[in-house]
Order: structure tokens, then C-alpha cells, then sequence
């Protein structure tokens, strides 16, 4: 089973993606999976995780009801307020549909990850680890990402999954201090990587090898096991590459592993993580 771990949908409607704007063209649109399914379709996808992508418990609702029309959408990662007095309700419902299988807590589009070590969510956070759920984090600064090794570190309870590879600088040339994060990182069983994001680290166009050292990187450091492939879809269009030439360039970047490690990376990690049905 090929699972993309990482797809956004929205409806401009409801007004609470407020990270677009008018001069994101390819995203100022609605995007819902009428608009995937044949991107899916044409790379052998059989399942897919939908991420937050409004900072708002309401987005659950719409994301959850999107899994409830359409059955390849195989989990949601929702958002939710770590801080709320009612969390512990909130997650409750919200798993009682049985496609919840993360969140991704995101503040301010996550422009610093510095809140997420307020030691004011250590309930909220550990809340989330006694009810089985993931924590994907979003990176938006490479530096930062000794910050989620710090996270892990203090909620050796909780699972966590790094979003994009933590965002290198491929743009910038900048391989360190990046890749000794994502060692340092990588020595936490606990947390896992999505293989995704890095045409957006690039400049626009790149090709496969301008990925192939930040790629080979963290399937190095974490193994096949700890690697969730996912396209980041639609921002990866943002890249001037679409779905199916992410999907092609991939299978550049892993034509070094065996059958089973491909198998892991572009399906049975995301399965085993999200614990996905």
C-alpha cells in the first residue's frame, strides 16, 4: 500500500486559512480531493494523511468530514489549542470519528517553534501521548530544529514526527548546522521523518540532485523505518513541481534501497506510525 502522509486541503469560504494569500496563485483556490484524485490515480497512491492547515478546531470538523466522504483518506492530523481546559473532551470527540490519528499544534504558522516548550502545555502534551496520538511538528527555520530534539527529550512518552525533513536550506547551500540536528535528532527512537518538503528548499525548478545529499541525509539517520514519504501537496506546487514530478524524483532518490526499505518509506512506516486502518 503507497500512502502519502502529508496532503492539505481547503475551502477559501471558510476563512480560516489565513496563512494564503492572493499571491500564493497556485494555492488561492479551493483545494479538495476532487482536485488530488487524479494525481493519485496516475502515481498508484492508495491512501493518503490529511494535515491541519488553519489554526482552528473548527478545520477538524471540515477535515474529518472530508475522511468521512471519501475513504482513501486514511487519517487526519487536526489542530488543536494545547492550553484548552477542555483538551481532554476535545481529543475524545474528535477520535471518536476514527480517522484522527495526529495533531499538529501549530502558533503564528509556526514562524519560531520556541512555544511549543512552554512548560504550561506539559499536560496538553501529555495528554496527547496518553491517547495515542502523533505529534507532527512544523519546522519553518532549519536552526530550529534542536528545539524538537529538546521537545523529544522532555516527552520521552510521546511520538513525534518531523515535517519536511525540518526545512533545510537548500536554496543557501547550507548543509550544517542542519545535518547535525537531524543527527541529534535521529538518535530519539521515538521520532520519526517525513521525506517531503525539499523541492520547496530548493530553487525553483531543481532537479533531483540538488535534493539527493539532504535526502540521502535523513534516510541515513533515521533508516526506512523512520521515514514517512509525502508530498506536501498543494504547497508543493509553490516549487514550480507538481505531484507526479515529486513523485518521479523520489523514486530517483530511493533507487539505492532494497524492495523492503522502498516499501517502508512510501507506505509501511506512515501505516505503522499513524496506525492507520
Amino acid at each position: 500500500m503507497r500512502v502519502d502522509a502529508h496532503v492539505h486541503f481547503w475551502r477559501l469560504a471558510r476563512g480560516d486559512n489565513t496563512a494564503l494569500d492572493p499571491s500564493m496563485a497556485p494555492l488561492w483556490r479551493d483545494v479538495e480531493p476532487e482536485l488530488l484524485q487524479p494525481e493519485l490515480d496516475a502515481c498508484d497512491i492508495d491512501r493518503i494523511v490529511v494535515v491541519q492547515a488553519a489554526e482552528t478546531l473548527a478545520e477538524n470538523l471540515y477535515t474529518l468530514g472530508l475522511a468521512a466522504r471519501f475513504p482513501w483518506i486514511a487519517g487526519v492530523v487536526g489542530w488543536v489549542d494545547l492550553a484548552s481546559p477542555s483538551l481532554a473532551e476535545e481529543l475524545l470527540a474528535l477520535k471518536a470519528t476514527g480517522r484522527l490519528v495526529g495533531v499538529r499544534p501549530v502558533r503564528d504558522d509556526n514562524r519560531s517553534i520556541a512555544w511549543l516548550l512552554d512548560v504550561r502545555l506539559t499536560a496538553g502534551l501529555r495528554r496527547l501521548a496518553a491517547e495515542s496520538l502523533v505529534l507532527d511538528v512544523l519546522v519553518q527555520n532549519p536552526d530550529e530544529v534542536p528545539l524538537v530534539t529538546h521537545l523529544a527529550g522532555s516527552h520521552p512518552e510521546l511520538r513525534i514526527v518531523l515535517d519536511h525533513c525540518g526545512k533545510p536550506d537548500i536554496r543557501g547551500g547550507r548543509f550544517e548546522p542542519w545535518a547535525d540536528a537531524i543527527d541529534a535528532l535521529a538518535r530519539n527512537p521515538l521520532v520519526t521523518c517525513k521525506l517531503s518538503g525539499l523541492p520547496n528548499q530548493a530553487l525553483p525548478g531543481a532537479g533531483v540532485e540538488a535534493l539527493r545529499l539532504y535526502a540521502e541525509h535523513v534516510l541515513d539517520r533515521f533508516g526506512p523505518d523512520r521515514i514517512l514519504w509525502a508530498s506536501d501537496w498543494p504547497p508543493l506546487l509553490l516549487s514550480t513541481h507538481g505531484y507526479r514530478d515529486w513523485w518521479t524524483m523520489t523514486g530517483e532518490l530511493l533507487s539505492g534501497l532494497d524492495t523492503a526499505a522502498r516499501d517502508a518509506v512510501l507506505g509501511g512506516t506512515a501505516r505503522r506510525v499513524y496506525a492507520l486502518g
